[in-house]
């Protein structure tokens, strides 16, 4: 066992814990997003001289890095995905793996010329008040996969390595979805008991997933991610005061139930942009870590999220993914992510990550160079061949 799989774990928990870990953690690919596209994924197989795992598909939406790769990068922590490859499904599950070949196939024929995270249709966006309280909130039925999930996670756990796992997305960014970016603006502004109507029914839902997803995994997961947007580069999407009306007492009984359900796992919650208006309302409302600490946002400084929430949250991520990863040198990379973690890791309180999913135009050399920074020496070399 190397030094990487005996103290991963324990590096993790230290940083978040803000005990002063023996090095600041390092993760790509450690947490859904932290990831890349299989562009970059082949690339970064092609620099290693690595082949695709047996038990790892050609294409998958959310791509999933090789255990080779992550090892030899060093890196800290482990996603388990909400579903297995097609050809683990193939083998453990092959009467579902119709079905599972026809989604995948449709998610890949969605790539092609649009991001799917972007909305064109929005259900909601006629409904008047009396229309969405005759809304019945939707349950879904218990992921077939839980057992494998478990198995993965158990596996990790074996080798030293904290475990992440995807829980659900959050109320502002779905009524986004469901509304209409505008619309939902408006409604925030103009028609809060709508808004509150529509958070009450998913409230309704998370409880849900709470029960049946989180809490029978939460023996197995270290690091629950959830996921709400409450950014843009230049601040909040909303005031903090209409932050703290309308959407923070529904993220305080959402997470306040994650926290009952799992006692002993960390909430880890994502939005792009800067929130730091809103950090100590996230941290009161019991954010263990924020992903991803966009570095070009306003107010996103390491000394300004340091000063601010040093000792009370742990911050993932924070590597520039609009300029310094895909245009940097790996000399600039390093010493970016080297500063990065004297700052932020002063103490504990950092795990160092690029800022969001890398896109294949991030060159493989500037995520060795990141990830070498952590260990304190120099990229190792390729394999030949």
């Amino acid at each position: 066992m190397n030094e990487s799989q005996s103290t991963s774990r324990n590096r993790v928990f230290q940083a978040i814990r803000h005990a002063g870990p023996d090095r600041t953690p390092v993760d790509f690919g450690g947490m859904i997003f932290s990831c890349c596209e299989q562009e970059f994924l082949d690339a970064m197989r092609d620099v290693f001289g690595f082949s695709r795992p047996d038990d790892r598909d050609a294409w998958n939406r959310w791509v999933w890095v090789d255990e080779q790769i992550m090892r030899e990068l060093d890196v800290d922590l482990r996603w388990v995905p909400h579903e297995p490859p097609l050809v683990q499904i193939k083998a453990r599950y092959p009467e579902r793996a119709a079905e599972a070949e026809a989604r995948q196939a449709a998610l890949r024929r969605g790539k092609q010329g649009q991001t799917p995270n972007v909305r064109h249709e929005f259900p909601y966006a006629d409904l008047t008040l009396d229309d969405i309280r005759e809304i019945q909130p939707e349950c879904p039925p218990p992921n077939p996969y839980l057992d494998w999930m478990i198995d993965t996670a158990q596996a990790y756990r074996a080798d030293g390595y904290p475990t992440t796992a995807f829980a659900y997305g959050g109320f502002f960014e779905t009524a986004c979805w469901k509304r209409g970016y505008d619309r939902i603006a408006m409604d925030l502004a103009l028609e809060p008991d709508l808004v509150r109507a529509l958070f009450d029914i998913w409230l309704e839902e998370k409880r849900h997933v709470t029960e049946d997803y989180i809490k029978p995994l939460a023996p197995y997961i270290d690091i629950f991610v959830f996921g709400d947007d409450l950014g843009m580069q230049s601040g909040p999407f909303m005031s903090p005061e209409m932050f703290r009306d309308l959407i923070k007492p529904y993220m305080a009984e959402a997470y306040s139930a994650v926290h009952a359900a799992a006692p002993d796992s960390f909430i880890m919650h994502h939005s792009c942009g800067s929130i730091y208006a809103l950090l100590d309302d996230l941290i009161d409302i019991g954010i263990d870590v924020m992903n991803p600490t966009q570095p070009n946002a306003k107010d996103m400084t390491p000394e300004k999220l340091k000063a601010r929430g040093g000792g009370r949250m742990a911050f993932h991520g924070g590597m520039d993914l609009q300029d310094l990863l895909p245009y940097g040198t790996p000399e600039e990379v390093r010493a970016e992510a080297e500063r990065r973690m004297r700052v932020l890791g002063a103490g504990g309180g950092y795990l160092c990550a690029p800022a969001h999913t890398l896109p294949d135009d991030v060159p493989v050399e500037n995520i060795i160079a990141m990830c070498s920074a952590a260990r304190g020496g120099g990229p190792r070399p390729p394999a030949e061949g």
